[in-house]
C-alpha cells in the first residue's frame, strides 16, 4: 500500500482534506437550522471522521509504525485546518 513516510503523509493529508471538507460542508448546510439538528450533524461528522481514521489505521496495520504515525498525524492536522476558520453566521442586518 504505502511504503514511504512521505507517501503516508500525503495520503493522510489527502484523506484528511476530503473528510474535513465534507464535515465542513455538512455543518455549513445546517448552520441556520435548529440547534438539535446542528449538534446532531456535528456529532455524526465527528464519529464518521473518527471511524475513517480508525479504518485507515487498521488497513495500514502491516506497515511500519512510523508510516502509520505520519499518516495519522497528517490526517488530523489537515482536518484541524478546516476547523480553524469559523463558519459565517449569515448576512449581518443593520438595525
Amino acid at each position: 500500500m504505502i511504503h514511504t513516510v512521505t507517501g503516508g503523509m500525503l495520503c493522510g493529508a489527502a484523506l484528511g482534506a476530503l473528510s474535513g471538507w465534507g464535515a465542513r460542508a455538512a455543518l455549513k448546510k445546517v448552520l441556520r437550522a435548529a440547534d438539535a439538528v446542528f449538534y446532531a450533524v456535528f456529532a455524526v461528522s465527528f464519529f464518521c471522521r473518527l471511524a475513517l481514521l480508525l479504518a485507515a489505521v487498521c488497513l495500514l496495520r502491516h506497515e511500519k509504525y512510523i508510516i502509520v504515525i505520519a499518516f495519522a498525524v497528517s490526517f488530523v492536522l489537515v482536518q484541524l485546518a478546516f476547523e480553524a476558520f469559523p463558519l459565517k453566521h449569515g448576512p449581518k442586518i443593520n438595525t
